[in-house]
């Protein structure tokens, strides 16, 4: 099968991420092709993707309103002439003027945009959350559920379940407060200080517009000597690093899926996460991990104590999430689904 993938940047996230595994999959048995619609990628993600994958990087200025890298675009499609074009941006379905190839579109992400086109055959839901929030905004195009996969077997676990001093808290995401909730960590953690439970330290890795204000946050509420910000790193050092701690706190506002959560679960470290969305699906609404409600400060802080002081019971919640992930999540799993969607549409 001959397949292309388009995306307008390839940059550090969890889309760009599963499209990196979903296209290295898919290309040990079909023709790949991997088009970067603008001039925003990161070298360091382009030299993980397989050899047998084609890239074409078309290094178009976002927002340009240029039809030069347009019209090279669709002279690019025509020339490739795929079964399917996957999408992993809707927008890029007001640009294709072909209609001899299926498009299929995923949505990564809750409340994102979708032209009304006619274009796109069929949208992937990468968790009932967002399928739930599709539909609730009356998209009509036909939506399925794949859920987005991990290499399971590429992530060191964790085999003491003793757990550190100062107790370890691992959170991974864009630091973007407003949807992933920093500042609820932050604040459940000065919290806990000002009842005495101060031997906590909390890491966050990644990067984005809100470190300033978490850093001024952590500092104001004087838990900075708490407060880890590990900038950006590379999924082989995650993969690694993820075992030495003792929990992951993931308190996002809004959240598709969340595989940092999957990550963790297959790290063996037990999962905090706010209830509603992808990540409270992903541990089954606390069959597999712990909750709190969203957005509640003093729930956070209270579930994170009762974690600490039963750490004891963390051990089946981390052995029954660690197999769950494994028997649900696995990024060939994935792939596999993904390339049977395309065959029923031929």
């Amino acid at each position: 099968m001959n397949i292309v993938h388009c995306i307008l940047s390839l940059n550090t996230g969890g889309a760009e991420t599963l499209l990196i595994d979903i296209i290295n999959e898919q290309s040990k048995a079909n023709k790949v092709s991997l088009i970067i619609i603008n001039n925003s990628f990161e070298p360091s993600l382009l030299r993980k993707i397989s050899k047998n994958v084609s890239i074409y990087l078309l290094k178009r200025r976002p927002k340009s309103r240029n039809l030069i890298p347009i019209i090279k675009f669709n002279i690019l499609l025509f020339k490739i002439s795929p079964n399917i074009i996957h999408l992993h941006h809707a927008s890029i379905s007001q640009i294709i003027f072909t209609k001899s190839s299926k498009i299929i579109y995923t949505s990564h992400a809750i409340g994102t945009n979708i032209p009304n086109n006619n274009k796109i055959t069929k949208i992937i839901a990468i968790s009932n959350a967002v399928k739930d929030d599709l539909k609730n905004r009356n998209i009509k195009i036909p939506i399925v559920v794949i859920p987005n996969g991990i290499p399971i077997t590429q992530i060191k676990c964790r085999v003491n379940y003793e757990p550190h001093t100062p107790f370890k808290i691992i959170q991974i995401a864009r630091l973007y407060h407003a949807i992933k909730g920093q500042d609820i960590l932050i604040k459940a953690i000065a919290e806990l200080k000002t009842k005495g439970v101060n031997n906590i330290s909390v890491d966050f890795i990644g990067a984005g517009a809100s470190e300033s204000f978490l850093k001024d946050l952590a500092n104001k509420l004087n838990v900075k000597k708490q407060i880890n910000f590990l900038g950006i790193k590379d999924r082989d050092y995650i993969y690694a690093h993820l075992c030495e701690y003792d929990l992951m706190c993931h308190p996002s506002r809004s959240e598709g899926f969340g595989l940092t959560v999957a990550e963790g679960m297959a790290a063996n470290i037990p999962i905090l996460v706010s209830n509603g969305d992808g990540p409270f699906e992903l541990i089954q609404h606390g069959k597999y991990g712990y909750f709190f409600t969203k957005d509640n400060i003093t729930d956070c802080a209270n579930q994170i104590y009762q974690i600490i002081t039963n750490y004891d019971k963390t051990v089946t919640f981390c052995r029954l999430a660690h197999e769950h992930v494994n028997a649900t999540y696995s990024v060939t799993q994935t792939a596999l689904k993904y390339i049977q969607l395309y065959k029923d549409l031929q």
